[in-house]
C-alpha cells in the first residue's frame, strides 16, 4: 500500500487529493477544495493579489497539516499550479515562501501538461465505449480543450483558451467582456473548427457545480454529479435563470457554490461559448481531473514544467 497526495493550485480553487493505492485500487482518504481566487485582477495587476495569496497560504498550511495527519509527508505531495501561475509576476516569490512555510514544492506546468494530467484524471478508473472523445476543462484563468483517442491513449489534439471564469468575471466587471471573447474565438478559430463534437467531457469547478445546481442540491454531492448527463439546451435554460442573480442570490439557493458564487456566471458565458463554437449538444460531468491526472501519474515530467 502507498499513500500518495495531488494539489491543484488554480485561479480560482486549491484542490488537494490524497489517498491509497494498492494493486491498482485506489482508496481516496481527503478530497478538499478552497475558492482562493488567486486570479484575481491578475490581468489588470500582472500578480497575484495580496489577499488571495494570503488566503491561498493558509489554505495550503491546513492541507499540508491533513496530509501528515494522514501519513503523508508534504514534501511528497505533487502540487502544480496552472494559468494562473504562469502570468503572475510574483508567482515564484509566492511558492517559495509556501514551501518555506508548508513543505509543499508548487511546479507551475505548461498548458500543454494541463491537458495531458486532466486527460489522465478523466480517463482515471472510468472506461469509454467511444474510440474518441473531447474533454473541456473550465479553470479561472484559461480553458482546456482536448481531443483523446481512448483505445490508442494519445491526445490528438489540445488547446489552451486564455478565458475562464475569474477572467471573465473581471472582464464583466470591466464591461470588456464581449470584445476579451470575440479576440480569443477568433485567434482560435482554427483550432476550434477542428474539434466539433456533439458530446462533450467536462471536469473542474465551474461544470460540476453546474452539475450540482442542475439537481437542485443545496450542498455538494460529488458522487451523484460524478457521469451525469445534461443537455446543453437545459443549461442555456440555466444560464438565462442565472443571469439577473446576484452573489448573494446564488448562495442563498446553492449554499455550495462559496467563493465560487462570484464567478459562477462568467464560468457558465465561457462554457456556453465553447459549446457554440464546437457544435455540443450534451455534455458529461466527470468529478475527476488534474488532480487525479497527476496523482496516477506519481509526478510530473520535466517537459512539463513551465
Amino acid at each position: 500500500m502507498e499513500i500518495r497526495g495531488s494539489i491543484d493550485i488554480g485561479s480560482n480553487s486549491i484542490l488537494l487529493l490524497v489517498g491509497e493505492f494498492s494493486k491498482g485500487v485506489f482508496k481516496p482518504l481527503l478530497n478538499e477544495s478552497t475558492v482562493t481566487a488567486l486570479g484575481r485582477d491578475l490581468d489588470k495587476n500582472g500578480a497575484f493579489h495580496p489577499e488571495s495569496m494570503d488566503i491561498s497560504l493558509e489554505t495550503l498550511k491546513k492541507y499540508s497539516k491533513l496530509a501528515r495527519d494522514v501519513g503523508l509527508d508534504p514534501n511528497q505531495i505533487i502540487a502544480t499550479a496552472t494559468e494562473a501561475s504562469r502570468v503572475a509576476s510574483n508567482a515564484k516569490e509566492f511558492f517559495q515562501q509556501v514551501e518555506l512555510e508548508t513543505k509543499i514544492k508548487v511546479q507551475t506546468i505548461t498548458s500543454e501538461a494541463e491537458a495531458f494530467y486532466s486527460t489522465k484524471g478523466i480517463t482515471f478508473n472510468s472506461e469509454f465505449d467511444e474510440e474518441e472523445i473531447f474533454i473541456m476543462d473550465i479553470g479561472g484563468a484559461s480553458t482546456e480543450v482536448i481531443q483523446y483517442q481512448t483505445k490508442d491513449e494519445i491526445i490528438k489534439h489540445d488547446f489552451s483558451l486564455p478565458m475562464g471564469a475569474v477572467r471573465l468575471t473581471n472582464w464583466t466587471d470591466e464591461g470588456v467582456e464581449n470584445q476579451k471573447i470575440e479576440k480569443i474565438l477568433t485567434d482560435f478559430s482554427e483550432s476550434l473548427s477542428k474539434m466539433h463534437t456533439r458530446k462533450l467531457y467536462c471536469v473542474a469547478g465551474t461544470m460540476t457545480s453546474v452539475g450540482n445546481m442542475y439537481l437542485g442540491h443545496k450542498e455538494f454531492k460529488e458522487k451523484e454529479i460524478h457521469g451525469q448527463k445534461i443537455s446543453v439546451s437545459s443549461i442555456v435554460q440555466m444560464s438565462s435563470k442565472f443571469q439577473s442573480y446576484s452573489e448573494e442570490d446564488f448562495l442563498n439557493e446553492f449554499p455550495f457554490l462559496g467563493k465560487r458564487a462570484k464567478t459562477i456566471n462568467g464560468g457558465l458565458r465561457v462554457a456556453l461559448e465553447v459549446f457554440a463554437s464546437l457544435g455540443v449538444e450534451e455534455v458529461e460531468i466527470s468529478t475527476y481531473g488534474l488532480r487525479y491526472g497527476t496523482l496516477e501519474a506519481g509526478g510530473i515530467k520535466n517537459e512539463y514544467l513551465a
